[in-house]
């Protein structure tokens, strides 16, 4: 009908068509921060399987050191060969000996029985000189020792493990000495979870190794995480689903899906120690609910304010913490009735709440600064830390404050705030965690997509776990 209308009516109406189709592309998602991130429809996963590809090695380097130019790695389906590289990868022996995460791809729903590589160059050092190795010229084909079945909604990690002094055994050939095993998670302990939403994943991290050892597919953008030991549970918050995911720790099922309808876009999940309630904070909408895990029913809800940036559960006082920036304070609610018990003032833009002795502590995120609140007498501290300070994580009478824009982690004292040091990792520092065995504080780093580990010992960065993937939470199990 457009053709008929008049010329500046046929010119609005255009335009009115093409802001329709533009908002019918756009998604709002949440962003520490506060901050709202567009995206298109494209961006958002995919429902089809995923291969995580990793490298490790078996037996040791033995002192060699190679480097080889992986060209190709499929998978076979007895049908078609599906690639499992976006494009040719220099792996070296260092890399294997580390374990990485190589690559990962989208691949159709199938049983998977067989697998190829094909080298394209090979590389070996000698005492300091380099000697080129011959490799085949047509790709390696192997069965897999076991078939790997691929479902809808499915991410699994494939491993390739390099035997690298046995690929140097026929030198000046370089022999394809590669064996690929699926994930074997190790037993429900010293493992750390992230939750990576813009893939529908969670990563599993051995912190014996700091390295990959599996991933777990969950739709519904997974977001928020506790892991509860005593039950063998993994609760994850599906936030595109509205619904809390409770999976079996020691096998990765699906244990249970608690849907809440009423909840139209959840931001942020915390558990109290019992795992008996789940609250959840919409940061749109100003809204808190309590969640019954026993009933999977709703049990409570209440509007606390504007923006709602954060929430966290204070075992010291059993009391609920909500962050509302846009208020620029910090709600404490009874964790039964969500009635509001204390409406704290703090800094500009609060989001990362902690408890200590008895004491709030706000990372106030505009302001640069933690705020120290002590709730009895009223009285208040404030230290001037890093750039965008956003989580803070307590351990053994310390303070972790998570710099998000500065990229740095500032240590502090809690009883008066005293800097102890700052540590600068890169990135934008988030959500904490720790490995007390292993004395570890990993960080999710959501602009290095991936996990920064700090030595607690040495206060000093010793490593990065990529993902390839932004990840948002992280939990640990001892």
């Amino acid at each position: 009908m457009i053709p008929y209308l008049l010329p500046s009516l046929r010119l609005s109406v255009v335009f009115v068509l093409l802001a329709l189709a533009a908002a019918a592309c756009v998604k709002v998602g949440t962003l520490r921060g506060g901050e709202q991130e567009p995206a298109t429809t494209a961006s958002l996963p995919s429902s089809k399987p995923q291969v995580s590809l990793c490298l490790s090695s078996v037996g040791g380097s033995k002192g060699h050191r190679v480097r080889a130019v992986l060209d190709a790695v499929d998978l076979s389906d007895g049908g078609q060969w599906i690639s499992l590289l976006k494009q040719p990868l220099t792996i070296t022996s260092g890399q294997a000996e580390a374990g990485v995460l190589l690559d990962r791809v989208q691949v159709p729903e199938g049983q998977y029985q067989r697998i190829r590589y094909q080298i394209s160059q090979a590389i070996a050092d000698q005492d300091g000189r380099e000697i080129t190795l011959q490799p085949p010229s047509q790709p390696v084909e192997y069965p897999l020792v076991k078939p790997l079945s691929l479902s809808s909604g499915d991410s699994v990690s494939l491993f390739l493990s390099w035997d690298i002094a046995a690929s140097l055994s026929q030198a000046p050939k370089f022999a394809v000495t590669f064996s690929a095993s699926a994930q074997r998670i190790p037993l429900t302990t010293e493992l750390a979870f992230v939750s990576c939403p813009e893939i529908n994943t969670v990563y599993l991290i051995r912190t014996d190794q700091n390295r990959i050892c599996g991933s777990w597919g969950i739709p519904g953008r997974p977001t928020s995480m506790h892991a509860d030991k005593a039950t063998n549970t993994l609760y994850v918050l599906a936030a595109d689903q509205s619904a809390i995911v409770a999976i079996e720790l020691s096998s990765g099922k699906i244990r249970d899906r608690i849907r809440m309808p009423i909840v139209a876009r959840p931001s942020f999940m915390t558990i109290d120690p019992e795992g008996r309630n789940a609250y959840l904070v919409e940061q749109a909408t100003g809204m808190a609910y309590r969640v019954d895990l026993g009933s999977g029913s709703l049990a409570a809800q209440v509007r606390v304010g504007e923006r709602l940036d954060y929430c966290e559960f204070l075992n010291e006082s059993a009391t609920l913490a909500v962050a509302s920036s846009q208020g620029q304070k910090v709600v404490l609610l009874d964790p039964t009735t969500l009635r509001i018990r204390q409406s704290v003032a703090v800094g500009n833009a609060p989001q990362g709440v902690a408890e200590y002795g008895g004491a709030l502590y706000v990372a106030e995120n505009r302001a640069n600064t933690v705020g120290l609140y002590h709730l009895g007498s009223g009285m208040s501290l404030r230290q001037q830390v890093g750039q965008g300070p956003s989580r803070i994580l307590v351990h053994e009478r310390t303070l972790f404050v998570a710099n998000s824009l500065g990229g740095s982690i500032t240590i502090l004292r809690p009883e008066q705030l005293t800097v102890v040091k700052v540590v600068a990792i890169g990135g934008s520092p988030g959500e904490m965690a720790v490995s007390a065995a292993r004395n570890w504080l990993y960080v999710a780093d959501a602009t290095g997509n991936g996990v920064t580990v700090i030595d607690l010992s040495s206060q000093r960065r010793v490593e990065g776990i990529d993902l390839k993937a932004r990840p948002f939470d992280i939990e640990v199990i001892q």
